[in-house]
């Protein structure tokens, strides 16, 4: 605007010189040309000058990033063990001082337990993930992956060992094979042993180039629970010691549910699972539910057992009849 208003009135001044005849018409004809070869440029300038403050301001907040000193320190100790048992004990997690998201959580599970968290919203069950994974440090208590402190770990071998299936599915715009192994060499075998296990194969081999077909951006050729069974073979392509699903299937229908819950209980057998839900019927066959409530573990039992001994058990199924 300030460009067009510029422009207007060097045009109406210039036009009242030539008419006052204090300016000849050549001239001001060649002073506009100059002007409106110069205005192209000088925008130029001035756009370049508006990305390099960006720039600056980028690289400040980049280097804040780069100066911080990591406050979880991670020990020398990699895996070479199977993964009997995780323990957790008088854990206590604070994201701030006012409230704490984690308070005196004690229990134990073993490999081949498929453990379910539930809770209302801001109950810990994403906190106790956290925890395992170890983005935070409790502020008191600790976790012991058989009978060894988690913080002795160093944190990719850690990380390692742990898969997770979330709600929200990334698929990249390549082949099925790529999708699965995911950054990691690919295993024609181990690829199709893992859609397999996910119950993945089925709608798989029958697709024109089997493995090697090519994905779109964001699976848009595949249905919502096709797109979750793949990133469930993703996550058994890496073979972790625990699997963790994180509403995973909280956006299917009911097929496509029970399709992934039965890949869920085939690879459970031999790890350890955590299934966090909010819908309740998708995990009645977990060995045991830990039931959460404002950080606190109030029931822990199998289905049956709370639905006897739980009250706030039976008022999160009764929300959802």
């Amino acid at each position: 605007i300030l460009g067009a208003l510029a422009a207007a009135a060097v045009i109406i001044l210039g036009g009242q010189e030539v008419i006052d005849g204090q300016l000849s018409v050549g001239s001001f004809f060649s002073f506009l040309t100059a002007l409106f070869m110069l205005y192209t440029p000088i925008k130029k300038v001035s756009r370049i000058f508006n990305q390099i403050q960006d720039a600056i301001a980028a690289n400040e907040r980049i280097q804040q990033l780069l100066q911080r000193t990591p406050q979880i320190k991670e020990g020398s100790k990699t895996f070479d063990e199977t993964i009997e048992r995780i323990a957790f004990e008088h854990v206590t997690l604070s994201y701030d001082k006012e409230k704490k998201a984690l308070e005196d959580i004690s229990f134990e599970v073993h490999k081949g337990e498929k453990i379910a968290l539930v809770g209302n919203s801001g109950g810990g069950k994403s906190s106790i993930v956290n925890m395992i994974l170890r983005f935070y440090e409790p502020q008191s208590g600790r976790i012991l992956f058989n009978d060894t402190d988690i913080a002795a770990y160093n944190l990719k071998s850690l990380r390692n060992e742990i898969s997770i299936v979330t709600q929200r599915v990334y698929i990249l715009n390549d082949s099925v094979a790529a999708n699965v192994a995911y950054g990691e060499a690919v295993d024609e075998a181990k690829v199709i042993r893992a859609l397999q296990d996910a119950n993945a194969w089925d709608f798989i081999r029958d697709l024109p180039e089997g493995i090697h077909t090519r994905i779109n951006e964001f699976g848009t050729n595949f249905s919502g629970g096709q797109r979750q069974r793949i990133a469930i073979a993703r996550a058994i392509y890496r073979d972790p010691q625990i699997f963790i699903f994180d509403e995973a299937t909280s956006a299917l229908d009911s097929e496509s549910e029970q399709k992934i819950t039965d890949a869920i209980n085939r690879i459970a057998e031999r790890k350890i699972t955590f299934i966090i839900a909010h819908r309740m019927n998708s995990i009645v066959h977990a060995d045991r539910i830990f039931v959460l409530r404002e950080g606190k573990l109030v029931c822990n039992g199998n289905n049956s057992e709370l639905l006897k001994q739980c009250d706030e058990f039976k008022r999160l199924k009764g929300l959802q009849k």
